[in-house]
């Protein structure tokens, strides 16, 4: 793309604008998500706003208007490259395309995060540097297909090269709040089975147990016995106000005969899947940020067919696995999950045999278990949106889900 300033242009920072008088137009080449560039007329004004930093930078974001022109267009439709010329000078700047977006307005630890990034790796950024979704939250939809709430907060997860600058950050504020809620006695209601198993004080010293210890865990029962089949089921509800906060969230914890590091390798390998989730017609691996032994960032596609549903169920979603403060061994690790906005899926077909859900918290605390290093302690959260879905049944699915998956779980110990 190329835009000239006029020469009464500031050297500095100037904002892109066309006269009102005139209505000048402009050419603009863009590179739109999973198409060849197109060369497209348009009045600039109506398409989207944009300054130029001292630095030389164009940042852009689409207008409503313009993103309507063009359903296809969003206000990541990044420049692949383009340049500012000045007479006789031509300035290249280089520009990379985001591809995944999730949402954060509910981690409340968010802000704090993205306030370390600014002062430490973006710290040599002026403020008008900063680009939206990667440098910094917006509020503005990242994607034509998303409705605009003015109370959301949209990161970029990558920048079209790798983890974008505000991706770890998000990862935290995720596992962070997961662990917080998972640990919060007062948001769970315990079902009548559960509460009548917790009246004799065994499962104490296990349940609502902060992993901020970073030491193994208690258990109530020895291996081998019948109780250690115990599965106990909480739900509960949110405190926030932001997307998703009507649907309750189910909470399960069990004991399982498998070390920690075997469970957490088994729930991140996308080709183990249909091992425990009998439901499951597989995994895809998208895109693979970090593949460690101790750490693991990936985008994910999970597809599956819940048997009173009669469609295939599609979950896309970041899934991140580290170790719990304390190290792997001695303390377990930690599985999370949520929901991803992908920009290849703006110009999808839409899939009639196909139901679109969204993991708005998925959680898995592995926790190791005092002098038996072959068993450890699970605890499930999840919090899936399934629009198309009748609440009364997605609840039953919700509940049975859970502790099926439990089930499915130990029968591979």
């Amino acid at each position: 793309m190329r835009f000239r300033k006029s020469k009464s242009s500031s050297s500095s920072c100037s904002s892109m604008s066309v006269p009102s008088a005139t209505k000048q137009k402009r050419k603009i080449l863009t590179s739109l998500p999973d198409k060849s560039p197109e060369l497209i007329v348009m009045d600039v004004r109506s398409i989207a706003t944009g300054t130029f930093n001292s630095s030389g930078v164009f940042s852009m974001t689409a207008s409503s208007y313009g993103r309507s022109l063009s359903p296809r267009s969003t206000s990541t439709d990044i420049l692949e490259s383009f340049s500012v010329d000045d007479d006789d000078s031509t300035s290249d700047i280089s520009v990379t395309k985001s591809r995944v977006f999730i949402r954060t307005a509910d981690l409340p630890h968010m802000k704090v995060a993205w306030s370390r990034v600014r002062n430490s790796s973006l710290s040599d950024l002026d403020d008008d540097e900063l680009i939206e979704y990667v440098h910094k939250p917006s509020s503005n939809p990242p994607l034509s297909s998303i409705a605009l709430d003015e109370n959301e907060c949209w990161i970029a997860l990558d920048d079209g090269k790798g983890m974008a600058p505000l991706a770890k950050a998000a990862i935290q504020a995720l596992v962070k709040t997961g662990l917080d809620a998972s640990m919060d006695k007062a948001m769970w209601t315990a079902n009548a089975p559960t509460a009548k198993l917790l009246k004799a004080g065994l499962w104490d010293a296990t349940i609502f147990i902060s992993c901020d210890v970073g030491k193994p865990m208690t258990v109530p029962h020895a291996k081998g016995s019948k109780d250690e089949n115990d599965v106990l089921v909480w739900t509960g509800n949110w405190g926030h106000k932001y997307y998703g906060h009507d649907i309750p969230a189910v909470r399960c914890e069990a004991i399982v005969n498998m070390s920690p590091r075997a469970l957490a390798n088994l729930l991140v390998d996308s080709n183990r899947v249909k091992e425990y989730n009998k439901m499951s017609t597989g995994r895809e691996d998208i895109l693979t940020f970090c593949n460690e032994a101790t750490c693991v960032s990936k985008i994910i596609e999970g597809r599956s067919k819940p048997p009173m549903l009669g469609k295939t169920l599609v979950l896309k979603s970041l899934m991140h696995m580290e170790e719990l403060p304390g190290g792997g061994e001695r303390s377990g690790y930690v599985v999370v999950s949520r929901a991803i906005s992908l920009a290849d899926d703006v110009d999808a077909p839409v899939d009639p045999k196909v139901l679109s859900s969204e993991m708005l918290m998925g959680l898995n605390i592995i926790r190791a278990v005092e002098g038996e290093p072959e068993r450890c302690v699970l605890i499930n959260l999840n919090h899936l949106r399934s629009p198309m879905i009748p609440v009364m049944l997605a609840r039953r699915l919700a509940l049975g889900s859970a502790v099926n998956f439990i089930n499915d779980i130990r029968a591979l110990c």
